[in-house]
């Protein structure tokens, strides 16, 4: 028997659940958030190194801060653009044999590389949590910042890249035969 109080995630015409509705709220929002800090990063980076270049070849003089911090930008943008390109399925995959099977073997390949993948991303979360706790007591060599500024860029671009890889990896288990397309926001 179902239950009407419980929405059915594929059929279009159910409501949604109201815990559906603020997770997809709060997944829309942390997008938006990583969005807008990929945006700023890009532009703080095309700053700073445009200022370095400009400082060195005009005026003869070297701005280590905008080095050293356009540095620590790419290291952001970088963790938090895999996530990006995961939520747009921009990462390579060659998937030719896999859909040539039948469907439950489909979920069988698909389920193992969510779990492997998976456990690699917690392995890293979990990991480079250390790495941020010795980076407060570390510092950088220009600006004397915690290292742990840099450093948390591994958590958490791996945390939201294990988001994104949820996101697109699990209804390839639940529903093999769907083709992986981007995902609308």
């Amino acid at each position: 028997m179902h239950n009407p109080s419980i929405t059915d995630p594929f059929r279009p015409d159910s409501r949604p659940h109201s815990l559906i509705r603020l997770a997809s709220l709060s997944l829309w929002t942390l997008r938006r958030v990583v969005d807008g800090a990929v945006l700023l990063l890009l532009a703080y980076m095309a700053f700073a190194i445009l200022a370095q270049v400009i400082g060195r070849y005009f005026f003869n003089y070297s701005i280590a801060s905008s080095e050293e911090t356009a540095t620590f930008a790419q290291v952001w943008l970088t963790l938090l653009g895999a996530g990006v390109a995961m939520r747009y399925n921009q990462h390579v995959g060659v998937d030719f044999l896999i859909l040539k099977t039948p469907l439950a073997v489909q979920r069988i390949f698909n389920g193992a590389a969510f779990l492997l993948g998976a456990w690699f991303l917690g392995v890293v979360v979990i990991g480079s949590l250390s790495m941020v706790s010795i980076g407060l007591m570390v510092k950088s060599p220009a600006l004397r910042l915690p290292m742990a500024i840099p450093y948390a860029a591994l958590p958490v671009g791996f945390g939201y890249f294990l988001i994104e890889f949820a996101i697109a990896t699990l209804p390839r288990i639940v529903r093999p035969s769907l083709a992986s397309q981007p995902q609308e926001d």
